[in-house]
């Protein structure tokens, strides 16, 4: 019966459908400082993950377009968080289109898809959607997790191609 509602409000909802669009690191997933500088992965955001399934509950489609670059390989030893593939599943997402942009702003991917609203931490993100016709929201962060989570990734991935030369 739970089936049947689902897909009715879905045929109800198909012309209203939506493209709803989440960040992944510090919008879905969340980081804490540690005294080291360092940022370290504790849980899902619970209030964006339960915003991920009531938007899809009202026949939205959702999905998940990140700054991060696209896996390769292996997961890196110093990323103790799960890939976005990882959480879908471990939480039973409803999300069924991962986007990565390779560290470029994520405005063209969002315009391409067609997004009509955009979650995201980063403020430079944000700023690069006006006028661009999709609807930025802000995920406050407590502390610089955002700044620090990019830095090391960026300094990871720079050590890398170094040993690689």
């Amino acid at each position: 019966m739970k089936l049947i509602l689902e897909n009715w409000r879905k045929y109800i909802n198909e012309e209203e459908q939506n493209i709803y669009s989440f960040d992944f690191d510090n919008t879905l997933i969340r980081y804490h400082t540690l005294e080291d500088g360092d940022v370290e992965y504790i849980g899902p955001h619970e209030e964006n993950i339960q915003l991920v399934r009531d938007l899809a509950a009202a026949g939205n489609q959702v999905i998940i377009v990140t700054s991060r670059y696209k896996p390769t390989g292996p997961k890196k030893p110093w990323d103790d968080a799960p890939t976005p593939e990882e959480l879908i599943i471990q939480l039973g997402l409803p999300i069924e289109v991962v986007e990565y942009t390779n560290g470029d702003h994520k405005v063209k991917m969002l315009k391409k898809l067609g997004v009509t609203k955009h979650w995201d931490d980063d403020i430079e993100e944000l700023a690069a959607l006006e006028g661009s016709g999709v609807e930025g929201e802000h995920v406050p962060v407590p502390g610089e997790e955002t700044e620090l989570l990019r830095n090391k990734w960026l300094s990871n991935l720079d050590a890398e191609a170094r040993d690689k030369d």
